[in-house]
């Protein structure tokens, strides 16, 4: 990106700044990865963020320890965010902190070369601070400057700016190289019509287009309410912690899985005055204790945990492993009508997008999605749906195409030959003295297959048979219940 400003001595105006202030905006502004932040604080309140509109991007990120205040407890949501800032933080944001330090090392050695070969020949402005995170901008072609003598550093970075170095840094489009130092419309807008979802534009070149169209195509940037993107307007504190914030949910910024968490609230508990509640996943349910100063949102709306109940959420903890920040996002529907498939599980695929495959009693493969809600029951059920395994008989409630209760069956089996069918009852050879039963009732509602699982027409007399059985009254007779016989020869 072409960056044509006044010449200034960045260097005489940025020395300026005192040790308090570069601390500030180094590791006080925006701390982009969790290791530098101390587990034993808790998360600060803001003074000056309640009812902004940036609000619960503010509060998330802090809980996630991406950003922090000012010394009075402001975070100052409207001040300017300046190019070098906002340079140093999309590199850090893009996972290049090892190679900028590693860059910084190197060029602290005397005779030591660059870390590549474009950094030997590019030239880049030399600045108070963040020095190899500039220098590896530049040489990976994150950052382009016609004049890097004139590059404004502690000018407000503009949305356009900011939109270049994002979409280059995360790859949205080709980086720049010393080569091909400007882009040309044909290598980097392959249709002019998408530049077009906003109205101001037209005076962009080619490849700026391309820089919006790129960061609005991944929902890490957007524009204004009348439709314009405004991309020489300089960028807020508060945008760029939405920025950050979908940066996260896009998985470009690294959070640990232990501190952001997901679920349903299926309750909240009082425990000698501290609040519990109980986050339900796939992988079961966790009993979590509440910070005093937890957030809890709905669509930006500060809410109650009591109103959390049978909600999805986003939950945070903070470095004392308590629940700080609450984000609801979806409300469990109690009325929704399912239907019961009754069935074997075939594989299960747990993640963003939770699958079941299952065999059900006419041997027919059904691939259905997990809903967000759905819970697996049974005595057996003690890891979350991690419990089961292929083979494992189930009943699935299922309503509009998705899975929203599973109980695993708790079944017994038995094995021996037939030996007669009379009156819809199947007789095994043998006697009952033992703890087995050797007659089972209805076995025509069973599923009937042979031991490679291809479904079956009948059983008859003399065949070897495996069968698979609910007890539902233990140490009674006649009361079990046949799922399965496999026909072993």
């Amino acid at each position: 990106m072409s960056i044509k400003r006044k010449p200034k001595d960045c260097r005489s105006s940025c020395y300026q700044l005192n040790v308090f202030f570069l601390i500030l905006v180094i590791i006080s502004w925006f701390c982009c990865t969790m290791a530098l932040a101390s587990a034993a604080q808790g998360v600060p309140v803001f003074g000056d963020i309640n009812g902004h509109w940036a609000q619960i991007y503010i509060s998330r990120l802090s809980t996630l320890e991406l950003v922090k205040g000012y010394p009075d407890h402001t975070f100052k949501p409207d001040q300017l965010v300046d190019r070098l800032e906002t340079v140093v933080l999309i590199v850090r944001s893009g996972g290049f902190t090892a190679e900028a330090e590693q860059l910084a090392n190197k060029s602290n050695k005397k005779n030591d070369k660059r870390l590549t070969d474009g950094l030997k020949t590019k030239q880049t402005p030399k600045v108070p601070w963040g020095q190899s995170y500039v220098d590896l901008a530049v040489g990976k072609g994150f950052l382009e400057l016609d004049d890097p003598g004139s590059y404004d550093c502690s000018g407000s970075a503009t949305r356009l700016e900011v939109a270049g170095l994002l979409a280059r840094a995360m790859f949205l489009v080709p980086p720049s190289t010393q080569s091909e130092s400007t882009p040309t419309e044909k290598n980097t807008l392959s249709e002019t019509s998408s530049a077009k979802i906003f109205s101001d534009l037209d005076t962009l070149k080619p490849v700026e287009q391309a820089f919006v169209t790129a960061v609005a195509n991944a929902d890490v940037m957007s524009g204004y309410p009348d439709g314009t993107f405004r991309p020489q307007e300089s960028l807020t504190r508060a945008e760029m912690a939405v920025i950050l914030s979908r940066l996260v949910d896009r998985g470009w910024i690294k959070i640990s899985s232990n501190s952001r968490l997901a679920g349903w609230i299926s309750g909240v508990e009082d425990n000698k005055g501290h609040q519990e509640i109980l986050l339900t996943s796939m992988s079961g349910v966790k009993k979590l204790q509440v910070a005093s100063n937890v957030q809890c949102y709905q669509a930006g709306e500060i809410k109650s945990l009591k109103q959390a109940v049978n909600f999805r959420c986003e939950v945070i903890l903070d470095g004392q492993r308590q629940v700080n920040w609450v984000n609801l996002l979806e409300q469990k529907d109690e009325t929704v009508k399912t239907e019961k498939i009754r069935g074997s599980v075939k594989t299960i695929v747990l993640g963003e997008d939770s699958l079941i495959a299952i065999s059900n009693m006419y041997v027919e493969d059904l691939i259905l999605p997990l809903a967000w809600d759905a819970v697996l029951t049974g005595k057996k059920a003690t890891k979350g749906f991690n419990s089961l395994k292929q083979g494992d008989f189930i009943d699935a409630e299922v309503a509009k195409g998705q899975v929203r209760k599973v109980t695993l069956l708790d079944v017994k089996t038995t094995s021996g030959k037939v030996d007669r069918i009379e009156m819809g009852r199947l007789y095994l050879k043998g006697n009952s003295t033992g703890k087995k039963p050797i007659w089972f009732n209805h076995y025509d509602n069973a599923r009937i297959i042979n031991k490679e699982g291809v479904q079956q027409g009948i059983v008859q007399a003399d065949d070897q048979v495996s069968i698979t059985y609910l007890d539902p009254i233990p140490d009674e007779i006649d009361d079990e219940l046949v799922i399965e016989i496999k026909i072993m020869k």
